[in-house]
């Protein structure tokens, strides 16, 4: 994983153009079976519009003939989809254009205006700011004037600002990895490939889900998808067939030592929730539970929209001091917690496809000794036997075992001991078709200029 990472790290990977095409060619070259979707620029997704490309080939900032910001030393330095612009601006107009983060003082923050078109340059906190030492001590409450406790460095006069840049029609590429199943049922797992210069943002997903692609053993097809943020997403919800999926998982940003971040679908209902609570239960993994995009969010965002309707959850390991800044670097990752994610998401995999409706066929209590579950603990018998009675044939073994804080492995077994002597059967699972009504009508979107093309290169 490291090699990768470093490697994938030293390309441009904008939201199109050559430096993501390059990834995901290396991508492609690890995983051979790798198809490509293009979408031109300029095609629309409901409110959404696949960008131009974005070229940039130079951009500096000069003060008394000398560079003060030069992007070939800093390539974060100009603000993603910057305009092209070359004049001589005041002080005022320069500080308007400029990007810094008091938290990260010595960083340089990774800023983009992607969809805004205007112009602007990041720099250290520290380069445009100092403490001011005429401030140590004075309060308003004395009647003394405020005096800010930070001073600008830079002088006032002019500034030259140069950027080299331009839009032009491209392509937007979306790589997907699939993994035949037995079932024709679908997963999908999504990692962003974009984000110029950034390591654990969100190349950690990426290789966490690369990693993945040659031990995922399971039932279901699962696509693993490599896409831009939220417009990849987009386009690939509007331009594929999504009838057959069952749910799909966002990974983004697992690269630090925080537990791992589990943010519930949109719905808490859905079963997925419950899957998921279950698998990290099973591996005892320290996680952290939220509500659908409460701390941050990724591509399960268009996939939860209810016209869509795809259950998805997000897995990371959210927050981490260098997030868009230029100190996310690669030798900050720790590949243990991408591992630890990946590990997640087979068990989540794993228990959704051991999952069914058992149904009871017996009337009576359970002897509970005789399907290895009797406790000398009061309680823990009284929690089977309302678990007993609840076995209806309404609900999921999962979505059981989550009412009555039961354990998965203990309660399969039992389960399935008692599915072998007659007395439990199976009731045949929906698939959520009847609940997607609009999906295919979305999934047959036709785009705005020539038709989408899904290519084996």
């Amino acid at each position: 994983m490291k090699e990768i990472l470093e490697n994938l790290f030293k390309m441009d990977r904008q939201l199109l153009g050559e430096g993501y095409d390059n990834a995901l060619q290396y991508i492609k070259f690890l995983l051979t079976e790798l198809k490509i979707i293009e979408i031109p620029s300029g095609t629309k997704f409901g409110t959404w519009t696949v960008p131009d490309e974005w070229i940039l080939k130079d951009g500096w900032v000069k003060f008394n003939g000398e560079k003060i910001i030069d992007y070939k030393k800093n390539p974060l330095s100009v603000v993603v989809g910057s305009l092209n612009i070359s004049r001589i601006v005041s002080l005022e107009e320069l500080k308007a254009h400029l990007h810094y983060s008091e938290e990260m003082p010595n960083a340089t923050p990774f800023t983009y205006k992607f969809y805004e078109k205007n112009w602007g340059f990041s720099v250290p906190y520290n380069q445009v700011k100092e403490p001011n030492t005429e401030a140590v001590g004075i309060t308003k409450e004395d009647g003394t004037p405020f005096i800010p406790r930070t001073k600008d460095r830079l002088k006032e006069g002019q500034y030259e600002v140069f950027i080299n840049s331009e839009y032009k029609p491209g392509t937007m590429k979306i790589g997907v990895h699939t993994i035949k199943g037995k079932s024709d049922r679908e997963i999908l797992l999504f990692a962003h490939l974009d984000h110029a210069h950034m390591a654990n943002d969100n190349l950690s997903a990426v290789v966490c889900l690369i990693d993945l692609a040659n031990k995922i053993k399971a039932e279901h097809t699962v696509n693993i998808i490599f896409c831009p943020e939220t417009i990849g997403s987009i386009a690939y919800a509007h331009t594929q067939d999504l009838s057959k999926v069952d749910f799909m998982i966002a990974v983004d940003i697992c690269g630090n030592t925080n537990s791992i971040l589990f943010q519930k679908s949109f719905n808490q209902e859905d079963r997925i929730n419950r899957v998921a609570h279950l698998a990290f239960h099973s591996l005892l993994q320290d996680t952290r539970k939220g509500l659908f995009r409460n701390t941050i969010g990724s591509d399960e965002y268009v996939f939860n929209d209810p016209k869509i309707g795809i259950p998805g959850i997000m897995l990371s390991t959210w927050p981490y001091r260098e997030y868009h800044t230029s100190e996310d670097t690669p030798e900050k990752i720790d590949y243990k917690s991408i591992e630890n994610v990946g590990k997640a998401i087979l068990k989540i995999i794993e228990i959704w496809e051991q999952d069914f409706i058992p149904k009871r066929e017996v009337a009576g209590p359970l002897m509970r000794s005789k399907y290895g579950v009797q406790s000398s603990n009061k309680q823990t018998n009284l929690i089977w036997d309302y678990f007993w009675y609840a076995l209806n044939g309404q609900k999921t073994l999962a979505e059981l075992c989550c009412e009555h804080g039961l354990v998965w492995e203990i309660a399969l077994k039992a389960i399935e001991e008692m599915e072998v002597d007659g007395i439990i059967s199976r009731v045949k699972k929906q698939n959520n078709e009847s609940r997607r009504s609009g999906i295919s009508k979305v999934g047959k979107q036709k785009t705005s200029k020539k038709k989408h093309k899904r290519l084996s290169r």
